[in-house]
């Protein structure tokens, strides 16, 4: 329930500040945080459907906030990377993320923080062990 009411946040904040979907919004995400890339390693990093992140891609393309250029190890694909409007786009929305965070954590103790981030690795450790199929190594 917790992830889907901060999706919904996070879809409103990123519609309002810069026309984004929630899909272009984590795929902008995700190439940023892994650089060049191609649409299948966006998918597989994101856990998400490469129907949907190419679609991503392409409206984020046609924005400007994504460059493709030749795959040098597969000619079947093509490598993205943010353009300097891409990153200033994540950049903006990024950092008011951050203020949402830490309002939303305003009632922890800095000790309370470490207990919430030990026991979600605990069960994001638990999730991966029951169903590793589903998730790459």
């Amino acid at each position: 329930m917790l992830s889907k009411m901060i999706d919904r946040v996070t879809a409103q904040h990123v519609r309002d500040t810069a026309q984004l979907s929630l899909a272009e919004w984590r795929v902008l995400t995700h190439v940023e945080m892994i650089g060049k890339c191609s649409a299948a390693e966006v998918a597989s990093v994101a856990y998400s459907d490469r129907a949907e992140v190419s679609r991503a891609l392409g409206s984020l393309e046609q924005r400007g906030f994504v460059q493709r250029e030749a795959n040098p190890r597969n000619r079947k694909s093509s490598l993205v990377s943010l353009t300097a409007e891409g990153k200033a786009v994540h950049a903006a929305i990024r950092g008011e993320r951050g203020k949402f965070y830490e309002q939303w954590l305003t009632d922890l103790s800095d000790g309370e923080r470490v207990e919430l981030n030990t026991a979600l690795e605990k069960v994001t450790r638990r999730l991966i062990e029951s169903a590793p199929h589903l998730f790459d190594p």
